[in-house]
């Protein structure tokens, strides 16, 4: 009953996003702006000077919505386990069990790994699921680790798949795996929720256990561990052979999106990031003016962050500087027309707020006119289309235009 109730939920949400179109024309441009002063740092005016200014905005972002991520320990690939699963024809796939640190502190978390046949350095994207990786093949065949338990309420039973592909889209459990074998991609794929769950009773524990001796208001939320779990599965991809290291995307699509943005920030490995629809904590600003607000979010998934981002963020502090802080590697934010949920503009403006720092480093910035203007040779690009909230096929024809001008 409790997940047909959030099914309802959100079916109830997509509705209401369809009858609010978003519009620029009240959003906040991105303040301050990216290259100016900032706590006693001067203004930067060269690439020596951003990247003296990047570790100060990284701290002071970490401070204020998501906490410092906890060491999670080494990553280590305990097993490798060849599977034939439907509609991976095309690769060849493997179930990886990774180990996190060692002792009474380690952590185990699954990935499907796919190559294209006869792959050699191979680009490769890296993505975190809303449901588990045995959702993301037909069928969910029991081949495919899933542990139910750890899996936000809709994704514990098969039954509501189909309801959330109407809800949600044709993708929202996984890519289309031929297609990117045909386009030279390979693709790995995991559900973060095995280390911190994305439930609101089961997060807070795990995330304690993660950071013992820390004070639960200087805590760490999930997504800094999520997005630390990005860089623990480029830790041990990036070694396959099969797979070029400087060709790692992070790709997330909501509350994962969020997740990808701050990896990218982190970690300045991953070639190319993809933000789909990450909303507040994730592309659009903390001060925009439509969409779900700070209290809206906190209030429901106040584990997501850490504890200080509920009342609010430092006028100083904003997402146009996380985006700037994945500068010059390229980012694609995606959204939906009707998502208005999300703040399609105040992620616009973000990407705006962002821009300086691009052309700084010489790279191509934000040159998207309007909502609606996709232009995948931009070094931030923006892509919207039709409906609301949730991932389609013509979300990964998008995604795979921009990659093929990025990492390929």
């Amino acid at each position: 009953m409790k997940a047909r109730g959030l099914i309802l939920a959100g079916l109830l949400l997509t509705l209401a996003a369809c009858a609010s179109p978003p519009s620029l024309r009240n959003q906040p441009d991105a303040t301050p702006p990216v290259l100016g002063a900032f706590r006693g740092d001067p203004p930067v005016a060269s690439p020596e000077g951003w990247a003296r200014r990047a570790p100060l905005l990284r701290e002071a972002l970490l401070d204020a919505v998501y906490g410092h991520p906890p060491d999670l320990g080494a990553a280590t690939v305990e097993a490798r386990e060849p599977l034939t699963l439907p509609g991976t024809e095309g690769m060849v796939m493997e179930q990886w069990t990774v180990r996190l640190g060692d002792g009474s502190n380690r952590r185990r978390f699954h990935m499907l790994v796919g190559a294209p046949k006869g792959a050699a350095h191979a680009p490769l994207i890296v993505m975190e699921l809303f449901c588990s990786t045995r959702s993301a093949i037909e069928g969910r065949p029991p081949s495919v680790f899933e542990e139910t338990a750890a899996l936000p309420a809709p994704c514990r039973s098969h039954n509501l798949d189909p309801v959330l592909t109407v809800i949600l889209g044709r993708r929202i459990s996984g890519p289309d795996f031929d297609p990117l074998a045909q386009r030279g991609y390979g693709v790995a794929l995991f559900y973060p929720g095995e280390v911190v769950p994305d439930d609101p009773v089961l997060a807070p524990p795990a995330l304690a256990a993660l950071q013992p001796g820390v004070p639960a208001d200087k805590r760490a939320g999930a997504i800094a561990v999520w997005a630390d779990l990005f860089s623990k599965a480029y830790d041990v991809l990036s070694v396959d052979p099969r797979f070029d290291a400087t060709k790692v995307v992070a790709w997330g699509h909501s509350r994962h999106g969020k997740a990808s943005l701050l990896a990218g920030a982190l970690d300045p490995r991953f070639a190319a990031v993809i933000a789909h629809q990450s909303g507040r904590g994730g592309a659009s600003l903390s001060r925009g003016v439509a969409g779900e607000t700070i209290a809206q979010i906190t209030g429901s998934y106040g584990f997501w962050f850490t504890p200080g981002f509920a009342r609010g963020v430092p006028a100083d502090i904003d997402q146009h500087q996380l985006i700037a802080l994945n500068a010059p590697r390229p980012v694609l934010l995606g959204t939906g027309n009707s998502d208005a949920w999300s703040d399609p503009a105040g992620a616009f403006k973000a990407a705006k707020g962002a821009d300086p720092v691009y052309r700084l480093l010489g790279a191509p910035g934000f040159g998207a006119a309007d909502l609606h203007d996709f232009r995948p040779a931009d070094g931030v690009v923006w892509w919207s289309r039709p409906l609301g909230h949730g991932v389609t096929t013509a979300d990964w024809t998008a995604f795979l235009t921009f990659l093929d001008g990025k990492v390929k």
